[in-house]
């Protein structure tokens, strides 16, 4: 491919990527903001809860195998082959399936009668299928199909959207919101997989009962330390609604995660800048000159991505809020305002992370994550019974700051390492 058409493709991806995460993220939040103010801050504490939980329980179904798929699929060519991957992947999300069922069992069983015990439930159904759907667009990013993908989005986009909305009006409670998003992604995952058929990207005929050992114990190789780090990744970033709710109660994480919803909305932008950008960092890996290039290109577009979305939470914050969530949720403006402040590092982390992936360097993000759980549950524990939730703003600003200068560390030592082992390599060619 030319580079003028490489240069073409590459914004044409990234405009499908753009519009159909864009409006899939845009239409949980309008689910979200419409129904914070109905069920209140303590039922919708209870769904930022609940909610928190099962995305942590659905984590563990992923064993790092949607980021192996993007990545075998990319360095892979012939149909054959893909297929194989494509198996294999979903084989082994549906084995997992089975320890996720029974935790979320242990979840609805500890949860309190009624609402609690109900929402748990049901959002424990929806995590599952939402975590299918990612997987199927790990396999579109793989073939880079984002028509594909962004048809996927949008369809599951406009089902959360319309089953959520629809039930809440139905029926002004917890329950029948969850119940609403359960029934959006049932439908989302039966499109995904009828579109995977359609593309012969799963071939009944290939699933012969029993798995490909080989491959799935490369895949498992591959994954676990990526998977680890994404769990351990969740887990920092999501432990502080625990101690929320905890030292605080359902209200003040009710407040919290109403403005975390738009700090979390804001990181769609580098998520997408990614998602196109990672199956070339892949191919790039055996290229270094090409890979750094494309790396400060990616780095510079983030920070000023990043710049201008934190600057339009902190000086918006006011009417953000208020445009958002209208009255019963002012207290919101404080713990946004700190979040604003850590977003640029966000955006870069995104990157600088997917370029440790890229570098086939899982066990680095396992290990800078581990780092970063560390560093956050300290300053939860220390700023969160004292200041409430602009204190799990504050950890949460200040943990980026860690992971900045992690990533940029084994970054470095990567390129060190690489170049030692090249001029080692020359000196035994002369």
């Amino acid at each position: 491919m030319t580079p003028g058409r490489e240069h073409g493709s590459a914004i044409r991806n990234l405009s499908l990527k753009a519009l159909s995460l864009g409006l899939e993220r845009g239409c949980r939040l309008v689910v979200v903001v419409v129904s914070a103010p109905v069920l209140g801050e303590a039922a919708f504490g209870r769904f930022v809860f609940a909610s928190t939980v099962t995305a942590m329980l659905a984590l563990g179904t992923d064993l790092g195998l949607g980021v192996w798929t993007t990545r075998a699929l990319a360095r892979t060519d012939g149909e054959a082959n893909g297929v194989r991957i494509v198996r294999v992947g979903l084989e082994l999300r549906a084995l997992a399936s089975v320890p996720y069922a029974l935790a979320i069992a242990g979840a609805v069983a500890l949860s309190a009668p009624g609402e609690p015990r109900a929402s748990m439930a049901l959002l424990g159904a929806a995590a599952l299928l939402y975590a299918f759907l990612d997987h199927f667009g790990a396999i579109f990013r793989g073939r880079e199909m984002f028509a594909d993908e962004a048809r996927l989005n949008v369809t599951r986009a406009i089902l959360t959207a319309a089953a959520g909305l629809a039930m809440l009006a139905a029926r002004q409670s917890l329950t029948a919101l969850c119940a609403g998003l359960a029934a959006a992604n049932l439908a989302g995952a039966l499109y995904g997989l009828a579109v995977l058929g359609r593309l012969r990207l799963i071939e009944p005929r290939a699933w012969q009962g029993k798995v490909d050992r080989a491959l799935a114990g490369a895949a498992l190789r591959a994954g676990l330390p990526i998977w680890i780090a994404g769990l351990v990744s969740l887990l920092y970033f999501k432990v502080d609604t625990l101690f929320v709710r905890s030292f605080c109660g359902e209200a003040e994480l009710g407040t919290y995660g109403a403005a975390y919803k738009i700090f979390e909305g804001a990181m769609i932008v580098p998520a997408v800048v990614l998602a196109v950008a990672f199956p070339r960092l892949s191919r790039a890996h055996g290229d270094p000159p090409a890979q750094r290039a494309l790396e400060w290109r990616i780095s510079g577009l983030l920070v000023g991505l990043g710049l201008l979305a934190g600057a339009a939470c902190f000086f918006g914050r006011t009417m953000l809020v208020a445009l958002l969530y209208r009255r019963g949720f002012a207290r919101a403006e404080a713990p946004l305002e700190i979040l604003a402040l850590g977003l640029p590092l966000v955006f870069v982390n995104y990157g600088l992370t997917h370029f440790l992936l890229a570098r086939d360097r899982g066990r680095v993000t396992t290990w800078l994550s581990a780092m970063m759980l560390l560093v956050t549950v300290a300053l939860d524990l220390a700023l969160i019974p004292r200041y409430r939730s602009p204190g799990a703003a504050a950890a949460t600003a200040l943990a980026e700051i860690a992971l900045t200068a992690g990533c940029l560390a084994a970054l470095a030592l990567e390129r060190t390492t690489s170049a030692r082992r090249v001029a080692r390599r020359d000196r035994r060619a002369a």
